[in-house]
């Protein structure tokens, strides 16, 4: 056995992958004799067989192309199909162009706009080779590894779906690609009442599974164009390119039933949650920017989430979560999560903050913080006509 293929078998990353295409059967012998002892080396006698490998692994962070020169054409077949790939991963896979000593600088700049990456000579030196292999794999390696954090940070950790700070990005993107077409655009958002204290007392396992299986209805019940997020610890919101309100009725529509069934839409199911639906149908006006429709989109939200029977409920019990959420937030210094969540809380806490300014006018003075709970909600007992 190849004391090469266990290397990785100790639990450690696995080796980098590269390709090195190359007509000469000796040229490649002398590659995998090279970098094989630090590098997993696939080989290719042609940029067909190198197309087909590079297609089928997406594990390959390099490939040495032998440029091959004849009759005085270039050879660069492969590197146009790679730099012309659909795939953004192929698209952005380093070539290192192998060239003869008597190559000239004008061959090369050919190769330079077909997008070549570097270039080595031929005959190459063994230091040389391992060089240039070890440059441009770390630096592939790095670009994955951050391509793995953006869309880790994009994603909330429960569902799987994309989380809230993601879902106003595309957003902002839909709204400006909605006004240059002149197209409508409508959201859907789904609020929960009782999902996290449902959740909170069941097993750890159980409430993983729940909320990954939530996670992948939401997604499966949209169609490909459409998109859903996370956006708070109760709610989920759509976006919907191209839907008026009746395209959005429809996918509440759709939705109904599948949350029927997860004992999600009446809070005498399982779990005891109630669902609520919420459209809206933003719009940049004439005279804003997207950034400034954005803010008003935040602040329609939190207003529009706490209607109806929320508001009924008592202000201490309904926004202590959110509070809690926001504190304990801000003692782990996510200043940048408080700061997005605070128009939705901000929202619904303003008939209390409403309230304690009456008490104050009334009184001369303003009540103590920690006392003007009490207070406001006898205030709002006294007055059920209102």
């Amino acid at each position: 056995m190849d004391k090469r293929a266990t290397q990785s078998g100790d639990g450690k990353l696995p080796r980098a992958r590269l390709l090195f295409v190359d007509r000469s059967r000796l040229m490649r012998k002398a590659a995998d004799r090279i970098l094989g002892d630090e590098f997993r080396v696939l080989l290719a006698e042609d940029a067909q067989t190198a197309w087909v490998i590079l297609q089928d692994d997406p594990l390959i962070q390099v490939v040495f192309y032998d440029q091959v020169i004849s009759e005085g054409n270039d050879d660069l077949e492969l590197l146009k199909r790679i730099r012309s790939s659909e795939s953004r991963r192929v698209r952005a896979t380093p070539v290192v162009i192998i060239t003869d000593d008597d190559d000239s600088e004008a061959h090369r700049q050919r190769a330079l706009s077909a997008g070549a990456t570097d270039f080595i000579d031929k005959p190459f030196r063994p230091s040389e080779l391992l060089a240039r292999a070890r440059a441009h794999a770390s630096t592939a390696e790095a670009i994955q590894r951050l391509r793995l954090l953006q869309r880790r940070q994009n994603k909330d950790g429960e569902t799987g779906l994309g989380n809230r700070r993601y879902f106003f990005e595309r957003l902002a993107q839909a709204l400006s690609f909605a006004r240059r077409q002149h197209q409508v655009l409508s959201l859907v958002h789904i609020h929960l009442d009782g999902l996290n204290k449902a959740l909170k007392t069941r097993d750890p396992l159980f409430r993983k599974a729940r909320m990954a299986r939530l996670g992948r209805m939401l997604h499966r019940a949209i169609r490909q164009e459409d998109t859903v997020y996370r956006t708070g610890p109760e709610t989920f919101s759509f976006i919907l390119p191209g839907t008026n309100e009746a395209g959005a009725e429809a996918v509440r529509c759709r939705l109904v039933p599948e949350l029927d069934g997860m004992g999600m839409l009446t809070d005498r199911g399982e779990l005891q949650i109630k669902a609520r639906f919420i459209v809206q149908s933003p719009r940049i006006e004439d005279d804003e920017g997207v950034l400034e429709a954005l803010r008003r989109i935040r602040v329609g939200m939190g207003t529009l989430l706490v209607e109806r029977e929320a508001r009924h409920h008592d202000d201490s019990e309904a926004h202590h979560d959110d509070i809690d959420s926001l504190l304990e937030m801000a003692r782990h210094g996510n200043l940048d999560e408080v700061r997005e969540h605070l128009p939705e809380v901000l929202a619904k806490l303003k008939p209390l903050l409403e309230l304690v300014n009456q008490l104050g006018n009334v009184t001369g003075a303003k009540p103590p913080a920690a006392e003007s709970s009490t207070p406001a909600r006898k205030v709002e007992r006294r007055k059920p006509g209102n």
